[in-house]
């Protein structure tokens, strides 16, 4: 009535009682509270992610590793009201390749899971007055599928070089930077000083241009110094 296999209910209590002695054999700790959705799905995920899957938008198709794609498995549970990402424990071909015993997931949990799997892309690095820093998008993928479409990071530690640069251009030069630095007001007043003094004289040849500010700069500020917050540990 209930349609249970007594093979299935077999085997289950086999691997049941298996996983139980490996535990036992390595004396891992035992867990007293039943773990939740995502402990247990996370746990079975470390095995199962090149089975992983993102749901189409407008279709009930999934696309998976490598841009395979595949639907999930009409016995499915899941194939009604497929969610935006999915796990299985099975690929079939056929006619066409489904995913068999299938489970829900969220693309959050697979970053932790795989970090020597996963890449990192970075786009539209720019300078941030706010934060004192260069920022930029980080686009992290699996396998070609992305579990982060987009992030804001400090791009500091991706490329020194340019965030020093962008600092020094329009922290220092441009004056986009909220510091208490008394120099740093003391030559911005004198260049609004040197300006208007331009204007009255109807001359443009009094003010440094940019570039000789940024050379004069970069020739004297530590070279590991590439935002606010390392500008100040080097001023110090």
């Amino acid at each position: 009535r209930d349609f249970l296999s007594y093979l299935r209910l077999r085997e289950w209590q086999d691997i049941h009682r298996q996983l139980s002695q490996t535990v036992k054999l390595l004396r891992l700790p035992v867990n007293t509270v039943a773990a939740d959705y995502r402990t247990v799905h996370s746990a079975l995920l470390t095995g199962l992610l090149s089975h992983i899957g993102q749901k189409d938008s407008e279709k009930t198709e999934f696309t998976g590793a490598h841009s395979a794609r595949f639907a999930v498995f009409p016995a499915s549970q899941l194939f009604k009201k497929p969610p935006k990402w999915i796990m299985v424990a099975q690929l079939l071909e056929t006619s066409r390749l489904w995913g068999r015993i299938a489970a829900r997931i969220e693309p959050e949990w697979i970053e932790p899971l795989a970090p020597h799997l996963v890449k990192y892309h970075y786009s539209d690095p720019h300078w941030e007055k706010s934060q004192g820093a260069v920022m930029a998008n980080e686009k992290v993928t699996l396998f070609g599928l992305p579990i982060v479409a987009s992030r804001k990071i400090n791009y500091g530690a991706i490329d020194p070089p340019l965030c020093r640069e962008l600092f020094i251009r329009h922290g220092l030069v441009e004056g986009q930077w909220q510091t208490s630095h008394a120099f740093f007001h003391a030559n911005l007043q004198l260049l609004a000083e040197v300006e208007a003094m331009e204007h009255k004289s109807r001359r443009r040849d009094i003010l440094v241009d940019d570039e000789t500010l940024f050379t004069f700069y970069e020739q004297r500020i530590g070279a590991d110094v590439v935002s606010a917050r390392h500008f100040d540990s080097w001023w110090k």
